[in-house]
């Protein structure tokens, strides 16, 4: 089977914000909240994963209409947009009852290992980090927080960042300097 995707978007596999089934249960848990129609299901779902889970067309409406051949759904026509609107039927909330609930979180309140382990490379392919430069970032915002509760730590931590941003900016400016027709000026 030939996995095709949007030229913008790396494939990554093994990497999937649902596992096998959980777009059913997503779609169903939500109209179990009240009727949609699929924008609106595919706004909600991005809406709730914080943008980590883009759900295309593509796989929204085919899982709507299977859950529908099911008896899971049921579909409705509204009368002054002629919107398809999607509702959970008995059967679906039957279902839903027999499933275990799964929290994203774990007791303390943190994500799973998986989950934020996704979470961080969404984040870092977003900002066009590789990953040493992502999990450096993510070392100075920690550092920052820790520091914000000690004047002398934040003094450390920004003599320590400022140092850093010298050695980058020369490192820039040698290799402006090295390539022909580059400008030379730093901001």
């Amino acid at each position: 089977m030939k996995h095709t995707m949007h030229p913008n978007k790396e494939h990554v596999p093994g990497k999937r914000y649902f596992g096998r089934g959980g777009v059913k249960i997503a779609l169903l848990r939500l109209l179990a909240e009240e009727p949609m129609h699929g924008y609106q299901i595919m706004k909600t779902l991005e809406e709730q994963s914080g943008g980590l889970y883009v759900p295309s067309a593509g796989s929204i409406y085919p899982t709507l209409q299977a859950l529908e051949e099911r008896g899971f759904v049921s579909v409705q026509e509204e009368e002054e947009s002629s919107k398809k609107v999607y509702l959970i039927t008995e059967q679906g909330r039957s279902a839903l009852t027999l499933l275990p609930e799964k929290p994203k979180c774990g007791e303390d309140g943190r994500y799973s290992p998986e989950v934020e382990a996704f979470r961080f490379e969404k984040m870092r392919r977003k900002l066009g980090l590789s990953a040493e430069s992502f999990d450096l970032l993510r070392l100075v915002t920690r550092a920052e927080q820790e520091a914000s509760a000690s004047k002398e730590l934040s003094s450390k931590l920004q003599s320590l960042l400022s140092e850093q941003q010298q050695q980058i900016n020369a490192l820039l400016d040698a290799y402006a300097q090295q390539a022909p027709g580059a400008s030379t000026e730093r901001e």
